[in-house]
């Protein structure tokens, strides 16, 4: 009498808890290039996805439990540098301005064109 195991597969990164490993990589690879292309990063800047794989395996060391964890790290927005210049009013509030209040303006901003308003004139009877 013979018997024939069971048809089982081993155990590889595609099929190690449920698959769930390679979703988890392709969403977060999604991420990655969707960072890549975001022209607010720096362009150069390394990205990184870590998978980490955790075994548990129980007193009998036969069953192991398996944990997995998937993670990105992006690159952050590109630094941008800029100046705010810093006050007190007359009654000793403090305020914040972005150009400088002490320097003079090289030319005034102009004023918007006013429209000629038009006049529409009632219809006769007839025309």
């Amino acid at each position: 009498m013979t018997t024939t195991a069971p048809d089982v597969a081993t155990i590889n990164l595609g099929n190690i808890n449920q698959g769930a490993a390679l979703d988890a990589f392709e969403r977060e690879l999604d991420k990655v290039l969707e960072n890549v292309a975001d022209l607010a990063t720096v362009s150069t800047a390394t990205r990184v996805i870590t998978l980490t794989v955790v075994f548990k395996p129980h007193s009998d060391r036969c069953q192991i439990d398996t944990e997995f964890r998937c993670v990105s790290k992006l690159a952050a927005i590109e630094t941008h540098k800029s100046k705010i210049f810093a006050g007190r009013t007359d009654e000793g509030a403090r305020v914040a301005f972005d150009a400088d209040p002490r320097q003079m303006p090289l030319w005034s901003v102009p004023k918007p064109r006013e429209t000629p308003v038009v006049e529409f004139k009632p219809a006769t009877p007839g025309q």
